[in-house]
């Protein structure tokens, strides 16, 4: 019998931000998949690099542009038929707030799952992020953010601008394996073994340590990674 195309989620992914990075999630997406090919997840991806630096459009007070390419991407992600939506980018979600209810409301937010998995965990987490996201204070103004905060470490200042120029080194494509040191060495620094995939380049630093199995010192609450893994599980659960 033939599948209705049309009556399957379709999960739409905002991504470019980086492009690399939302790349990587849709591997991570299909990595979690067990099967025939034909129950994998429905994905679409928009990967368009051209948006503005949500960091210096936040900063700047200067948005209008970005919520601009939000709005027009996520509305031609659900015209080719998404029926859920991820902005692949943590700093936007600043914007969250301000985007026409029709997309909000099929948006999973990362910040969201995020929380959640530090509710459910009992260790404390570096919360690594771009200035963008640090300056906004977008954790501290979640409403989960009083009963997470003993669980989320904030780092000082000089920290927090050595994690800004990890994920923009990132973003320039350096390898990940040379960047380790610098993220394993502010996570002794703050003794902490785990931290929070703040800005979705570090989903990158999360699946090395994922590939590496029992072999990594350190943990991690990436939402990519919850996100795919939930939708392993749902796909699973329809099938039986």
């Amino acid at each position: 019998m033939a599948t209705n195309q049309h009556a399957r989620n379709v999960l739409g992914i905002l991504g470019g931000m980086g492009p690399v990075a939302s790349a990587e999630f849709v591997r991570t997406i299909y990595s979690y998949h067990q099967g025939p090919e034909q129950g994998a997840p429905a994905v679409l991806l928009y990967s368009d690099p051209a948006v503005p630096d949500r960091t210096e459009a936040l900063l700047r007070r200067s948005d209008e542009l970005l919520l601009k390419r939000l709005v027009e991407s996520l509305t031609h992600l659900c015209e080719l038929g998404a029926t859920q939506l991820v902005i692949c980018c943590v700093t936007s979600h600043y914007l969250l707030p301000r985007l026409p209810p029709r997309l909000r409301s099929k948006i999973t937010s990362l910040l969201d799952t995020i929380f959640a998995g530090v509710l459910r965990s009992e260790k404390r987490h570096l919360l690594m992020c771009t200035q963008g996201t640090r300056q906004s204070r977008l954790f501290e103004s979640h409403p989960q953010w009083e009963a997470a905060r003993d669980r989320v470490v904030l780092a000082r200042p000089d920290d927090q601008q050595q994690i800004h120029e990890l994920i923009y080194r990132l973003k320039r494509n350096e390898e990940v394996d040379e960047l380790l040191p610098l993220a394993e060495a502010l996570l002794t620094k703050y003794r902490v073994d785990s931290f929070v995939v703040g800005c979705t380049e570090l989903h990158l630093v999360a699946r090395r340590l994922a590939q590496a199995g029992d072999r990594a010192q350190y943990g991690y609450i990436d939402p990519l990674t919850m996100i795919a893994e939930g939708l392993a599980q749902t796909l699973a659960h329809t099938a039986t």
